[in-house]
């Protein structure tokens, strides 16, 4: 039971504006959030710290710590999802006119990253830089791809 007290609206809308807000308010619920500034960063640092493991694991023979440390990223990035998805952020659901470039965001973090290890393994390096090069790469694109999400929303947001 509440003890509040009713107001009276200081204005008075017509049933058609208060539908008209009513209609705003959840198209405004309904639209995408940003992430969280800590999300792309936090990324970039794990996709980086997992490449650089990953490659000593590798190199020094030690194929179960790779297990290990896979699944550990697997279970990390899960849990920061989660976060930005009760949050509310664009992995909230699918999103009309960012799935594209989300898609395409991500495909360009596997492309860079399989690049520049393709290039450092041929260059002659052993698994330490190739998968310590395509770690740091995959954090970097990452974070300029949820930069680059963001951006869109804010216009679009400001568009609307």
């Amino acid at each position: 039971m509440s003890n509040s007290v009713p107001v009276e609206p200081s204005v008075d809308l017509s049933a058609a504006e208060a539908l008209r807000l009513a209609a705003r308010a959840r198209a405004a619920a309904r639209a995408p959030q940003e992430t969280p500034a800590w999300y792309g960063i936090t990324f970039a640092v794990g996709f980086s710290l997992y490449g650089i493991g990953l490659g000593y694991a590798l190199w020094a023979d030690m194929s179960w710590l790779a297990g290990v440390l896979g699944a550990g990223f697997a279970a990390v990035s899960g849990a920061l999802g989660a976060v930005v998805t009760r949050r509310g952020g664009v992995a909230r659901g699918w999103t009309p006119g960012l799935g594209g470039p989300a898609t395409r965001a991500m495909l360009l973090v596997f492309a860079g990253a399989l690049g520049v290890a393709g290039i450092v393994h041929r260059l002659g390096a052993d698994a330490r830089w190739s998968c310590g090069g395509a770690g740091v790469t995959a954090g970097a694109l990452f974070w300029l791809g949820a930069t680059r999400l963001n951006a869109r929303i804010r216009r679009e947001s400001e568009g609307a």
